[in-house]
């Protein structure tokens, strides 16, 4: 190591910090799943649902009958958790299944094995306990080919409306802390010529500047009646005569079931829920039979895996330092905005993320390029944390970003983002233990198109740097070769194709593997109606495995439209009534 006086402090009280919070979470984690060690004595319910994250809490929250069960994989989270400038630290802990890919061929150069890691919520709340809690309101062009008309495209729409979520399930509050950054970036995109009215701060899913999920909603509003089964590990669903009948599930080294005389909704995720149909026999015949699997209906369970990938994380350095180093965040008025003033002008409020932009592809009308503006990098720690989570290789490092540290350059992120990529992958069982973790193969840039916008996106993160807004706070693009692009001429199409291949990026938003759509379609898993399994009675999944494409934006608002969706067709009057 090559640390300055300066440098040296900031890395050993990010250690200490760090592992001080470790140490509190691994207590918290250990506490509760001691406490939460419950057994259910009951074994016959109405209802069965398997996941607690956005969906999964959401639908719990909503379904009338206290005869319910949820089956959590997951412990109860800690109260940390909340504090939103902490969701770095969650990933890779015990609150985290510790996802990560098969090598990629075409990406992920940069990364160690290139492996992406795919970090996601294994506790009571899911994935939206570890998210950065952007709030995205969907356009219409996000639903095209979902639904069978227009007319039911709309009625999902009305999820976006404003009153969907103030009532307490998914909360959107404006950002409670900013600096210069996000200005700055939204005034030069402007004036390069890009439409304003697509950069903006987003909203974020807090209360009081803590993180707000539909996991807390239900743990406030949990009905009488409700049955939760933390730390359960659901291994197969029992389906007789076509029909969803119950679950077998381990629990404390045992293995138990549960029957639901009414149905059973999957809310697992993208990667959980793709999992538990095929070890159930349910997904591509073929596959489940080379395992040794008994098969039940033969359907595209995993395929059309797609992702939100970006890339460009510190690229852009600046001459002027934000108020983010560790300095500013241990400041007491920091501190004391935090605990007593609703975390307003506090960083430990801040999720990441202060600015998004969008632009739509002149060919196309359709958002194809997203922006994300992150006023810092994985520098920020000195390299304690942050580049493991990204997988990132040690020369790498040492080669291209250790240099920042060691001079004290202040480096943020504006990354560009692939919204509708044209690759698909797929996930698989890696045999027919429940326990082995599934196969993830997401095919990163396969089609070549992808690569191609991303270029278009660094090419516009290249034009906005040099805007004059940009220039007041002394931006420019990293000069520095990044390791093994060296031999294209820096700048260049060749240069940002390899910088792309080399630095890929998820954005933590895999959907598809469970697509709906009507049951003539050969591609669907679900129904796009009510988002029942095809070929099984009684058996839903309610996630955002059933997307059969990304959105234009995060998300995880679009999963909670889908659950009030799922509730309103199934236990409700049609929102038009």
């Amino acid at each position: 190591m090559h640390f300055n006086l300066t440098t040296l402090a900031t890395y050993v009280f990010y250690l200490l910090g760090t592992t001080f919070f470790c140490a509190i979470l691994n207590g918290s984690y250990l506490f509760h799943k001691l406490y939460y060690s419950n057994t259910p004595s009951k074994r016959q319910y109405e209802y069965i649902i398997i996941g607690t994250g956005t969906a999964g809490s959401l639908i719990a929250s909503g379904i009338s009958s206290n005869d319910v069960l949820l089956i959590e994989a997951g412990s109860m989270g800690s109260s940390l958790m909340d504090i939103p400038l902490f969701q770095p630290l969650l990933q890779g802990t015990h609150y985290d299944w510790q996802y990560k890919t098969e090598p990629q061929s075409n990406a992920c150069w940069a990364l160690a094995e290139n492996r992406s890691y795919w970090p996601m919520g294994k506790v009571f709340g899911g994935t939206s306990m570890l998210n950065n809690m952007i709030h995205y309101r969907a356009e219409r062009h996000d639903f095209d080919g979902w639904f069978d008309d227009d007319h039911e495209r709309d009625l999902f729409m009305k999820y976006f409306e404003e009153d969907w979520h103030e009532k307490s399930r998914v909360v959107s509050d404006e950002l409670s802390f900013e600096t210069k950054l996000g200005d700055a970036f939204m005034e030069a995109a402007a004036s390069v010529g890009l439409d304003r009215r697509y950069f903006y701060r987003p909203k974020v899913a807090t209360q009081q500047g803590k993180r707000w999920t539909t996991g807390h909603y239900y743990w406030r509003n949990k009905p009488k009646g409700h049955v939760v089964v933390l730390n359960a590990l659901v291994t197969k669903i029992i389906v007789e005569k076509g029909k969803a009948n119950g679950v077998l599930f381990e629990k404390d080294g045992q293995m138990l079931k549960a029957t639901a005389s009414s149905g059973v909704i999957l809310s697992a995720g993208t990667v959980g829920s793709p999992k538990i149909l095929l070890q159930s026999g349910i997904g591509p015949k073929s596959h489940i039979e080379a395992l040794g699997i008994t098969s039940v209906v033969d359907l595209k369970v995993g395929e059309n895996l797609q992702d939100h990938i970006s890339t460009g994380m510190d690229l852009v350095i600046l001459s002027e330092n934000l108020p983010l180093s560790v300095w500013d965040l241990i400041r007491p008025q920091n501190i004391k905005n935090y605990l007593f003033n609703e975390g307003k002008n506090s960083s430990l409020s801040f999720g990441g993320c202060e600015c998004l932009g969008f632009v739509k592809s002149i060919t196309e009308n359709t958002t194809n390029i997203g922006f994300m503006v992150l006023p810092v990098g994985i520098t920020i720690d000195t390299g304690l944390h942050l580049r493991s989570l990204i997988n990132l290789r040690e020369n790498v490092w040492e080669n291209y970003y250790r240099p920042l540290v060691d001079r004290g350059q202040q480096s943020v992120s504006i990354l560009p983002i692939l919204l509708h990529p044209k690759s698909r992958g797929y996930i698989r069982l890696r045999n027919e233990d429940p326990h082995s973790s599934p196969i993830i193969e997401p095919n990163y840039l396969h089609e070549k198109e992808d690569v191609q916008m991303l270029i278009t996106g660094i090419q516009i993160v290249e034009l906005i740097s040099k805007a004059q807004a940009m220039q007041d706070l002394g931006a420019e693009i990293n000069p520095k070769p990044f390791p093994g692009c060296e031999k294209h001429s820096f700048g260049s199409n060749e240069y940002w194709k390899c910088y792309i291949k080399s630095l890929t990026l998820t954005l933590y938003h895999p959907v598809g593997t469970c697509r709906m759509g009507s049951a003539n379609n050969p591609n669907a898993v679900v129904s796009n109606k009510d988002f029942q399994v095809h070929g099984v009675k009684n058996l839903y999944v309610v996630d955002g495995s059933i997307m059969p494409t990304l959105p234009s934006g995060n998300p995880n608002s679009v999963i909670g439209a889908l659950a009030q969706y799922f509730l309103k067709q199934k236990f409700k009057p049609s929102p038009e009534s």
